[in-house]
């Protein structure tokens, strides 16, 4: 098969579980990517079919490391900040123009998952325990990829709680005999993730006609305002009314009026502008490679200044 073609996906879990037939990784908090090597040249695209080639120069050492052969490799890549993978730091590199300098770069790692072909050779059918035995014997570890280590299914719990406390996403359990299907959302992939919490501004709020509306949510990244997504889970009529009372319109707080359709909220319908002068606490589960809240829903209403919502 050749690139790029959607990656397989993952379905939720609400819980790890001890089980023999699955194995389980850590979820790393990065940004999904599929690379093709081949004829000396390392290739990458996102889970959109982006191509990222340019923007990670740091992983062409993967032609001479896989000794010329053809590999399609899939995995995800992060950019360590404080000791920690960090979602927004991996954005900025993943969503740079290209003309940063390198030597300003922060360094990102490519976290290999699967392996999918070897050598003209397909392996989608083969089981995951074959396809990780092999990537493991075929790309040596270097700084800048490495092959995600995988532990016995009934360890998923305890793998769990120890990523969690340790601040990471969360856990992935996969089927062991399970192949790869590209494009497919199988239950035979499941995450498991913690549910983060942070600060945000209201920006606004949605004011559709006959149904419900939701805040426009921001956090400040440089001394600017970002747009961080729409939220309507947790949150009252009655508080919405409260906000459409006490905070008049206003111009958009954001340097550009963001694009509010989404992929997972759709059409917002009418939206008002108000002054960033109040906060909220928002969980959600994830963000989005375009820099979203992923699952959001506010926790509650907070007397935090505005400033004080900072991106992660």
């Amino acid at each position: 098969m050749d690139l790029p073609f959607p990656p397989m996906l993952l379905e939720r879990a609400e819980a790890p579980f001890a089980d023999a037939g699955w194995l389980y990784q850590v979820k790393w908090d990065g940004v999904r990517n599929l690379t093709l090597v081949e004829g000396g040249r390392v290739r990458h695209w996102s889970r959109r079919l982006r191509e990222r080639t340019h923007l990670f120069p740091e992983f062409n050492g993967l032609a001479a490391a896989l000794s010329g052969r053809r590999a399609v490799l899939d995995g995800e890549i992060i950019v360590l900040r404080d000791g920690r993978p960090s979602f927004s730091a991996v954005l900025e590199r993943d969503l740079a123009s290209g003309s940063t300098r390198p030597g300003r770069r922060p360094p990102a790692t490519l976290m290999l998952f699967d392996l999918l072909e070897w050598d003209g050779e397909p392996l989608y059918q083969r089981p995951l325990t074959e396809r990780l035995a092999l990537l493991e014997e075929v790309v040596p570890p270097a700084e800048a990829w490495q092959v995600v280590a995988s532990f016995p299914g009934d360890q998923g719990p305890a793998l769990f709680a120890a990523a969690v406390e340790q601040g990471l996403e969360g856990v992935v359990a996969k089927r062991r005999g399970s192949p790869y299907v590209p494009g497919a959302r199988s239950r035979d992939w499941l995450k498991v993730k913690r549910r983060s919490e942070m600060l945000a501004v209201v920006a606004g709020y949605t004011n559709p006609v006959g149904r419900p509306g939701g805040l426009l949510l921001g956090a400040y990244r440089s001394g600017r305002l970002q747009y961080i997504g729409r939220v309507g889970s947790g949150l009252t009529g009655e508080e919405l009314a409260a906000i459409r009372q006490h905070l008049p319109p206003a111009g958009c707080p954001f340097p550009e009026v963001p694009r509010l359709r989404d992929r997972f909220g759709g059409e917002p319908g009418p939206v008002v502008w108000v002054e960033p002068r109040l906060t909220v606490r928002v969980a959600f589960t994830e963000w989005t490679e375009e820099g979203r809240l992923r699952d959001p829903a506010v926790v509650g209403f907070t007397a935090d200044p505005p400033e004080a919502a900072v991106m992660p």
